[in-house]
């Protein structure tokens, strides 16, 4: 048994207050100020989503906890596929979201 708290739990509260802030800026009205605002917000929240991705779950929990941060940001915030900055994810992390839309989807049906 891992004694060791999973890292993945770590990672999640570092992020989600940076997503808040993120998601925040997303709905504010005026769009010249939502851009400008999104702009400063979106390099940290993307960056501390980005480094949950990286990390190897040591428990089951941390799994379940990392797939639920993944369903939450669901990419719809991201521009995955930005032409200005193709290397924006790596091949792995394309193929783990693209696992998490899949997850998400079959859970919808569930439901």
């Amino acid at each position: 048994m891992n004694a060791q708290p999973d890292p993945v739990f770590a990672a999640i509260e570092r992020w989600r207050p940076l997503w808040a802030v993120f998601i925040a800026d997303c709905d504010i009205e005026d769009g010249m100020a939502c851009d400008a605002a999104v702009k400063i917000s979106i390099g940290p929240a993307y960056d501390a989503l980005r480094a949950i991705y990286k990390i190897e779950p040591t428990t089951p929990a941390g799994l379940v906890a990392m797939m639920t941060v993944m369903l939450e940001a669901d990419g719809d915030h991201l521009n995955l596929n930005d032409p200005d900055n193709p290397e924006v994810l790596d091949d792995g992390e394309r193929g783990l979201v693209a696992v998490f839309h899949y997850a998400k989807r079959m859970l919808e049906q569930m439901q």
